[in-house]
């Protein structure tokens, strides 16, 4: 009995942590699909950046509401992908994410989005739009495919098909082609066109690109400078991720020419910044290392977790001894600029690969201590600590 009592109060308090708002599925993606497919229900992916102030206004204070809870853990696997680190950016790339946030419905069965909804929205909205999930557009979009198929091209059919393959995080290139062919040039700048081409420009290959720089002016004006320079980044990135899957140095090219034709005015830090993906992907650590040594020396020498996230690359990738002396100064500045878990244990980790093993068992000690009071996965400091007293034993 006494068991019993002293159990009640845990399921309460984990029954009452549970009603409050969505739970977030804590696994990969790929997961989240077959715990979505075993309990036969969609995939909810809240796409959202670190920097979006609409994404934090729905984390703080529409997700944690009890009601939407309520109603998203029911009836589907929720997940978060932030856009930019990790896992994010495939996810995000995968389902055409050009906003944030956008919030896709997924078909655990066929990796496919049913349903998507973009932007901010209060918690009875968001509630409506699982519910059209639920139902899906899928329907739609048959008809639109299957109009196509049946041989109505016609600029009504094209722009619907566009559309709600867009909608549905699948490829749409090929279509928008055909659709802008059907358009006088003068009316490119019709509002649905332009919204079109502005939104759906995602590479520097998509067959809206000419129109999207051609239309500069317009854009700005209309929806400002900085909205229209994001967007040129946004497709800068997505280009440079393509060129770096494919390794093609052609179309890396090409994004940089379209980087500094577009007079964008963070044009050299994104140039810089790009360079070092697309030279990481193909594993050119040479060329990597001369973007990297530009890029934080004129636009990150402060910034310690720039620096530590460059030289977590050279820890991985880099052996030139020369190379190695150059991250472990970066990290040295880091840990002054900011002494944390995160950049010691990379410092040390830095020294160990240099050879330094005296030096990576003190920062090691020191990150140790650090992970602890920070509540962080400490771990590799502690195996790295096992590792250097095991070789030290050796030796003796």
């Amino acid at each position: 009995m006494k068991k019993l009592f002293l159990l009640i109060p845990f399921l309460l308090t984990t029954l009452a942590l549970l009603s409050q708002g969505i739970n977030f599925f804590h696994g990969s993606f790929n997961e989240a699909i077959e715990k979505a497919k075993s309990e036969n229900k969609l995939v909810f992916i809240d796409c959202y950046t670190s920097w979006c102030g609409p994404c934090k206004m729905l984390q703080n204070n529409i997700f944690p509401l009890e009601r939407v809870g309520a109603f998203y853990n029911a009836n589907f696997i929720c997940f978060k992908a932030d856009c930019e680190k990790e896992a994010g950016p495939d996810i995000c790339m995968r389902y055409n994410v050009i906003a944030y946030p956008t919030m896709h419905f997924i078909d655990p069965s066929t990796g496919i989005s049913v349903y998507k909804t973009m932007g901010y929205q209060d918690g009875d909205a968001l509630i409506e739009q699982g519910k059209k999930a639920m139902g899906g557009n899928s329907n739609l979009l048959r008809e639109y495919q299957s109009k196509y198929q049946n041989g109505d091209k016609s600029e009504e059919n094209l722009y619907s098909l566009v559309t709600q393959l867009a909608k549905n995080g699948q490829p749409f290139d090929i279509y928008l082609k055909e659709y802008l062919e059907t358009q006088k040039t003068e009316n490119l700048v019709m509002e649905k066109n332009e919204k079109l081409i502005f939104e759906l420009t995602t590479t520097i290959n998509s067959p809206a690109i000419n129109y999207f720089q051609e239309f500069k002016q317009f854009y700005t004006d209309k929806y400002g400078v900085q909205s229209y320079e994001k967007r040129v980044e946004q497709i800068a990135s997505r280009s440079i991720k393509e060129a770096g899957q494919k390794m093609d140095k052609q179309m890396f090219a090409s994004t940089i020419s379209f980087l500094k034709n577009n007079d964008i005015s963070r044009a050299e830090e994104i140039i810089l910044s790009e360079s070092m993906q697309f030279y990481q992907a193909i594993n050119d650590m040479v060329n990597f290392d001369v973007a990297a040594t530009k890029y934080l020396k004129g636009y990150k020498k402060n910034d310690p977790i720039t620096m530590t996230e460059i030289s977590i690359t050279y820890e991985k990738m880099i052996s030139n001894p020369k190379l190695l002396v150059k991250a472990i100064n970066w990290m040295q500045a880091s840990t002054k600029l900011e002494s944390k878990y995160y950049n010691n244990i990379v410092l040390a980790q830095l020294y160990y690969k240099l050879g330094k093993h005296e030096e990576s068992y003190v920062m090691a000690q020191i990150a140790l201590e650090l992970g602890k009071k920070e509540n962080a996965n400490y771990w590799p400091a502690q195996d790295l600590i096992n590792k250097l007293e095991v070789e030290n034993a050796r030796k003796n």
